[in-house]
């Protein structure tokens, strides 16, 4: 086994994400170019732009190839992984559990609603948190 390993997906990409809080010292951070993964992802030529320009900010690695060889090869002792609600990803990281050890690492919510209440559309959960939203380190509602 190797070092510990961050893997960053696009659904995390920025470098206070509190994966970097949470994985040892020292620990490499990558991004896995996948190209059949973006393919299926059917993502625009600007949103890969985007995540590309957004990638070469980072201090990371970008590594191209298949997302679970690539991670299975480097045979990390743990990969840290932002967690997601995101179908895709998270089906890639049930996949990266069957060949190694993963770390879920939550990330700081948006806002802090105290009394939750059933919002069915984005548009009811904006008109209920908008205003907390630009307070220092989001609000609570």
């Amino acid at each position: 086994m190797n070092a510990p390993i961050i893997w960053l997906h696009e659904e995390a990409l920025r470098i206070t994400h509190p994966v970097f809080d949470a994985a040892p010292e020292g620990s490499k951070a990558i991004f896995v170019w996948d190209d059949e993964y973006l393919r299926q992802s059917n993502y625009s030529l600007k949103r890969l732009i985007f995540i590309y320009e957004t990638l070469c900010e980072l201090p990371i690695e970008i590594i191209q190839g298949d997302t679970i060889n690539v991670i299975q090869t480097m045979a990390p002792s743990i990969l840290y992984a932002p967690n997601t609600c995101h179908p895709r990803i998270v089906d890639l990281i049930g996949k990266l559990k069957l060949v190694t050890n993963v770390k879920l690492v939550e990330d700081e919510p948006f806002v802090v609603i105290k009394k939750p209440t059933p919002l069915r559309r984005f548009f009811q959960y904006w008109k209920k948190v908008e205003k907390s939203v630009f307070e220092k380190n989001g609000g609570t509602i």
